[in-house]
């Protein structure tokens, strides 16, 4: 079940039964410190101090805090947090089971350098205090393709790009994949215009291949994907009017 409300600070599960989701008690008991997730008011205390909350857990100040949105079951982040100890990690997602189901992993795993978040993406500004984050990932998002007036519902736009730029510390990566071409151009164009820069894949976090349950699927059907590692700009822009950026679906 998956949450539709922007403010991340409201109670996702208010109103609902545990008899329709059975992962509803799951998250109740988790955000009490069963796992390591936390989702609505709990989450209010920490834009700002992320790194301070989760030092707790991980016995010392982490060098980097990285944020991948839609972590779905968390393979990909959880490999990361696996390989890069000295760094803490934050899995956000909209979906009840997902979140539930990487809070899991960790704390089976292990992994006091991730923390399981259940919130919808949309509330980045609330969420983050400026130049609070070091990456941020995001693999195969809803292209939104199949009809023309579904374009308006992609998570990156202009605007989202600028939100985010402010977010992140001025050397920070922003890595993004997706198998949609006119997505991917799209974002290219809006990053360019608002003066992010485009780098070499491998030169930050990314210097080891890690690939999602999706990417894998889409190449072994021959289908072509595409990413991109991109810096903010250094002097973040108010997001410009896109009238020759043009969405292909």
């Amino acid at each position: 079940m998956p949450i539709r409300k922007h403010d991340p600070f409201k109670d996702p599960l208010e109103g609902l039964s545990s008899a329709v989701n059975p992962y509803l008690e799951l998250l109740r008991e988790g955000s009490k410190g069963a796992l390591p997730l936390l989702y609505g008011p709990a989450l209010a205390p920490y834009p700002g101090r992320w790194r301070e909350h989760l030092s707790q857990a991980m016995g010392h100040v982490p060098e980097e805090l990285i944020l991948e949105i839609g972590s779905h079951l968390g393979e990909v982040i959880l490999q990361m947090a696996a390989d890069h100890p000295q760094r803490a990690f934050l899995g956000l997602d909209i979906t009840f089971k997902r979140v539930v189901k990487m809070a899991q992993k960790a704390r089976h795993l292990t992994k006091s350098n991730l923390t399981s978040i259940l919130a919808n993406a949309q509330g980045l500004e609330q969420l983050f205090a400026a130049r609070e984050l070091d990456g941020v990932i995001i693999f195969f998002p809803d292209p939104w393709a199949k009809k023309q007036r579904q374009t308006k519902n992609r998570l990156i736009n202009a605007q989202f790009l600028t939100t985010l730029a402010n977010k992140m510390t001025s050397e920070g990566w922003f890595w993004f994949k997706t198998d949609c071409e006119p997505y991917f151009s799209e974002v290219l164009a809006h990053a360019k215009a608002l003066g992010w820069r485009e780098e070499s894949i491998g030169t930050s976090l990314p210097t080891q291949t890690y690939t999602s349950r999706f990417e894998r699927h889409f190449r072994d059907l021959g289908l072509a994907t595409y990413e991109s590692v991109l810096r903010p700009p250094q002097d973040p822009r108010t997001p410009p009017s896109f009238p020759s950026v043009k969405i292909n679906s």
